[in-house]
């Protein structure tokens, strides 16, 4: 079984976050989260079970670039689409 795929463009939305958290608790092949646009500033998810990624373009220039912590990787947009085709299944927020 593959990780689960999440992508998340709004930093308000704490329900895909909830959803994420309860996913990572109950998915032994953990949760991988995508952080674009606004969200790329949202700390990672507290879990070993979640890999976090922010989008480079999105960090890039802009001022929350100082935000992204550590344990947050930054990939490329291209990337993100073979994370996509790497997955079980995929959730947009």
């Amino acid at each position: 079984m593959k990780p689960i795929l999440h992508i998340v463009k709004n930093s308000n939305d704490r329900q895909a976050i909830e959803v994420i958290e309860k996913q990572a608790n109950d998915n032994a092949y953990g949760v991988t989260v995508v952080f674009i646009q606004d969200a790329v500033s949202l700390p990672p998810i507290p879990n070993p079970n979640v890999r976090t990624y922010a989008l480079v373009d999105d960090v890039k220039g802009k001022t929350i670039s100082s935000d992204v912590t550590p344990s947050t990787e930054l990939i490329r947009f291209e990337d993100m689409l073979n994370l996509i085709f790497s997955v079980e299944s995929i959730t947009v927020w």
